[in-house]
């Protein structure tokens, strides 16, 4: 009895397994531009001034004034803290870099800004990004535990001793500001946190750094802030919809077609699926050929032939697939608007 138990909870196990193995949709990936999250008014150029560390900060610092805002980051700082020496330094240059490496926006240095603001001289840069630590903090903990060394026996009392382990808490808090150099009004203020804990060790001597455990939270923000400031690639997963039928002949043109769009012949697999629409009306089918033009690149198109596909089909999926389409239009949109913007000023490579 056991036995047939076991055999047919395998034979259920390994039933589900394939079919959630064979029924995965399809699924297209796509590299995409995104616009900036903010709008710089079609700055071409930016410059990053020198972060400052907790010790300099003050909340004064994003207030207004031509002085607080701009020239009080224009200094040197001395910094004691190695760790946030390294945390700024690494904050800095992964931004300069990733603005540098960038098609839409130049970097001008902060040392080019202090020499136009001391000579009164145009300024070279159209914005700043200014910012400062505003919180920074490292507390090394101490945790005693009683352990037991020996038992206790007949004769002897139980033996024990007191075992220290060490653990690491970091804090660090940023907070930045983009401005607009002509107007010296302030286009956005945002900070982010960075918290974390080591794990337990057996000397305080073999802690971790605190640099070393905000290191990848660091890069990550820079990596957001980089995106507030210039138009950014991500990768998009479009998946297409699995065949509802039981036609066995229309599943094979389906699974053919997904297959075409599986090996990135995504014109041929949106044509296929176009006729097998139009041939046999079924809304999966609609769907996947417009969502292919969708990755392709026809915004226009792709909505066109959405829009039908849901005046004759009224589906769920299809209504998401046309707000989805609406949403890369809009995007779409508004990269083309920000790129236009800094070509006016300047030559800019087309998109």
């Amino acid at each position: 009895m056991k036995k047939r138990l076991l055999t047919t909870y395998c034979f259920l196990f390994s039933l589900i397994f394939s079919i959630c193995f064979f029924s995965c949709a399809t699924t297209v990936n796509v590299q995409l531009t995104r616009p900036a999250e903010l709008d710089l008014n079609g700055a071409r150029t930016v410059s990053v001034l020198p972060f400052k560390p907790v010790y300099y900060y003050s909340d004064k610092d994003a207030s207004i004034g031509k002085q607080i805002v701009i020239n009080s980051f224009l200094q040197i700082f001395n910094i004691n803290d190695k760790d946030e020496q390294l945390a700024l330094d690494t904050l800095y240059s992964q931004i300069e870099r990733g603005l540098m490496n960038s098609p839409y926006i130049k970097v001008v240095s902060a040392d080019s800004v202090e020499r136009a603001l001391r000579n009164g001289t145009l300024n070279p840069a159209d914005v700043y990004l200014t910012g400062g630590v505003s919180y920074y903090d490292v507390d090394d903990k101490r945790t005693d535990e009683k352990k037991l060394v020996k038992a206790a026996t007949a004769n002897t009392k139980a033996e024990y001793k007191i075992v220290s382990t060490w653990k690491r808490e970091v804090t660090f808090n940023f907070r930045y500001q983009i401005v607009d150099s002509s107007t010296n009004r302030i286009i956005a203020v945002n900070n982010f946190s960075c918290h974390r804990y080591s794990s337990s060790y057996d000397s305080k001597r073999s802690l971790p750094s605190a640099y070393s455990l905000i290191e990848s939270d660091i890069k990550y923000e820079a990596g957001k802030i980089l995106q507030e400031l210039q138009p950014y690639t991500v990768t998009k997963s479009i998946k297409l919809l699995e065949a509802k039928t039981k036609d066995k002949a229309l599943k094979e043109r389906m699974k053919a077609a997904d297959d075409l769009a599986d090996n990135s012949m995504l014109t041929k697999a949106s044509a296929e699926f176009t006729k097998i629409y139009e041939e046999k009306g079924l809304v999966e089918a609609g769907y996947n050929a417009a969502i292919l033009q969708e990755a392709l690149g026809n915004l226009s198109l792709a909505e066109r032939m959405m829009e039908e596909v849901y005046e004759n089909n009224p589906d769920n999926r299809v209504a998401k697939g046309l707000e989805d389409i609406r949403y890369e239009i809009r995007q779409a949109n508004r990269l083309r608007k920000q790129i236009n913007a800094s070509e006016a000023e300047g030559d800019l490579d087309d998109f």
